[in-house]
């Protein structure tokens, strides 16, 4: 399969696959859930949804990506949003929906469908629910859609927070060395540039002078400044804290979020992060 296809397909470590597993497992409780409400309509959106198949790194095999798995899950969703900037990739993935009509694949930039087209949408007035999986490669989401999810009071959201490409590219020892590219791509993740206070702390003593350093802070501290946000900014009711991921070396490359307005949400993802830790 992966010597036929026009593209490379992503390969994932197990961390990834971790994921996937929760977010499957949380969308059949999800949609179980729902089955008691027929009136509502409850929607799966994948932003960032690549091909629908990816390559394990530790196996080297085919494994079944979220569009897939989201597919599968019974009760079934209403309808599905599956959005990437790859057209071949986007291409394969419809070769693996088939013809079926309550999936929509769109090609483009996925910030711009979801705050332009698609979370308008989605709305508690409006009778619809979405279970959200933001999952972007790095810093490529704008704070803007993850906003208009909270603000909705209908979505679920978990969201990949890459606080390696953070580190990378924006979040240096030296704040005065990083490029603008970098700072604007923070600017446009986090909304503002509010990062900052939560990225570096002024030490109390000065240089010979008179210059005092900023010192860069730990992920914890970006992290836990993040989490607020979600809540006293985005709206979000419940945002548990988030479930590190961790690489064959033990390096933290991203921490998965989870953000909702329900209590018992905020129960069954908590126990399936514990069960993953």
């Amino acid at each position: 399969m992966s010597e036929t296809a026009p593209f490379k397909f992503d390969e994932v470590g197990v961390w990834s696959e971790l994921k996937l597993e929760i977010v499957e497992k949380y969308g059949a409780a999800y949609t179980k859930a729902f089955a008691r409400h027929p009136g509502l309509k409850k929607y799966y959106v994948d932003s960032f949804s690549g091909a629908g198949v990816h390559i394990s790194k530790s196996t080297k095999k085919m494994i079944d990506g979220s569009p897939v798995r989201a597919l599968r899950i019974a009760p079934p969703f209403d309808g599905f949003h599956f959005i990437d900037l790859n057209q071949q990739k986007t291409a394969h993935l419809k070769t693996l929906c088939g013809a079926r009509n309550d999936v929509h694949i769109e090609t483009g930039d996925a910030s711009k469908y979801l705050i332009e087209q698609l979370l308008p949408t989605i709305n508690y007035t409006k009778f619809n629910r979405a279970l959200c999986l933001f999952d972007p490669y790095g810093l490529h989401l704008h704070w803007r859609a993850m906003e208009l999810a909270g603000k909705s009071d209908a979505v679920d959201m978990f969201l990949n927070f890459p606080v390696m490409d953070m580190n990378r590219n924006a979040i240096w020892r030296d704040p005065s060395a990083v490029p603008q590219d970098g700072v604007d791509r923070m600017n446009r993740f986090w909304g503002d540039d509010s990062w900052r206070e939560a990225a570096y702390s002024e030490h109390p003593q000065t240089d010979l002078f008179g210059a005092s350093h900023m010192i860069k802070q730990g992920n914890d501290a970006i992290v836990q400044a993040f989490r607020d946000r979600l809540k006293n900014v985005a709206g979000f009711k419940y945002v548990p804290e988030p479930l590190p991921m961790r690489n064959s070396i033990n390096a933290v490359v991203y921490y998965l979020f989870f953000a909702s307005q329900k209590p018992v949400a905020d129960k069954i993802v908590k126990d399936l992060f514990t069960k993953y830790q």
